[in-house]
């Protein structure tokens, strides 16, 4: 019967990840293998400790490269050594990941190995460390709006990845914090259902263990939603000015609309395909969708600003909350269905 491999990144680990092969090693009948990648670590003293034994095996990077890129060495590593097997099971090395909750992932995963498996945290207990807390409900609350992603947890290391998701992973071009996040990306344009399980929290004191920096990953993590965030409001600000253009001199909301997106739309879509996202498919193909949803959004637009309105708001201040809104909308679909890559 096929089961899942455990896969571990590992960078610069200490006593803990000994502890946690030891426990794994006596529930050895809810998984095939254990994949820990020493991701360039200072030192090989704690991995030359782990025991011998055929199914644990370690694969060295020369150097750091990052979180991301040591789980798509795990992932590829099941693509070459277990084709057959479910999928993997993700796990961090330093402690914050119990093995009895690895082993409930192991089992909920075996029972529904088509979906995305979250080992979630409760981030409402005291206790939590700030940075953790507001990383996590930044993201949680993002993918809501953005992507309609709703989980309790976006940035968990305890995962159950399905099998048919890895090629896709393994392509992925994110190499550190920012690749966990774009995996719920990718599960979603690829519609993987999302399961949550809960796990115990376990932080140290100030979550000393991470290797987290908080300024400089959290950068890397959301550039992708700045950088839509920083061409959405060039491309708005050039479209209201050109709808105050318009409409000053027709009086007409539908032309000024329709007109002012039509030269922004543009201007935004060649950004967001150039820079942003990347290229989807072809270039035809991207602009047909771009040119389809920004058929909706106008009319969205045209119908929150009529109804603004005629409640009496004025329509140079009823446009910009109509775009706040559907703003809110246009990263999720963009990112879904227009420059959605082929991988």
């Amino acid at each position: 019967m096929p089961k899942p491999v455990i896969v571990i990144p590992a960078y610069n680990p200490d006593g803990e990840l000994l502890q946690l092969i030891e426990s794994l090693q006596q529930s050895r009948q809810h998984y095939d293998s254990i994949v820990i990648i020493n991701d360039g670590s200072a030192t090989d003293e704690v991995f030359s400790r782990l025991p011998k034994v055929s199914y644990l095996h370690v694969i060295t990077h020369d150097e750091n490269r990052g979180k991301g890129a040591a789980l798509k060495t795990g992932f590829q590593w099941i693509l070459d050594n277990r084709p057959n097997s479910l999928g993997a099971i993700t796990a961090d090395a330093d402690g914050q990941h119990l093995p009895k909750d690895i082993i409930r992932v192991l089992e909920e995963f075996a029972q529904h190995p088509e979906e995305l498996w979250l080992g979630s945290r409760n981030f409402k207990r005291q206790g939590i460390p700030f940075r953790s807390w507001l990383g996590n409900t930044f993201a949680r609350y993002t993918f809501r709006l953005g992507l309609r992603i709703n989980i309790p947890d976006t940035q968990t290391g305890l995962r159950g990845i399905p099998i048919q998701l890895l090629n896709a992973l393994v392509r992925t071009p994110s190499d550190r914090y920012e690749f966990e996040l774009d995996m719920l990306i990718l599960a979603k344009q690829e519609d993987v259902p999302f399961r949550s399980v809960a796990i115990t929290t376990v932080y140290e004191h100030g979550n000393a263990s991470s290797h987290f920096r908080p300024l400089q990953d959290s950068a890397i993590i959301y550039k992708k939603f700045l950088k839509f965030a920083g061409v959405g409001m060039a491309s708005a600000g050039l479209d209201y000015g050109l709808f105050a253009l318009v409409y000053g001199f027709t009086g007409e909301i539908l032309l000024a609309i329709a007109s002012a997106r039509f030269v922004s739309g543009i201007f935004n879509f060649t950004l967001n395909r150039q820079w942003v996202f990347g290229k989807g498919s072809s270039l035809a193909r991207d602009a047909a969708k771009y040119t389809t949803l920004a058929i909706v959004l106008v009319l969205a637009n045209y119908l929150l600003t009529k109804s603004f309105y005629a409640i009496g708001l004025s329509p140079f201040i009823g446009k910009p909350i109509a775009e706040v809104t559907v703003f809110l909308l246009s990263y999720g679909f963009q990112k879904k269905l227009v420059f959605k890559r082929k991988v």
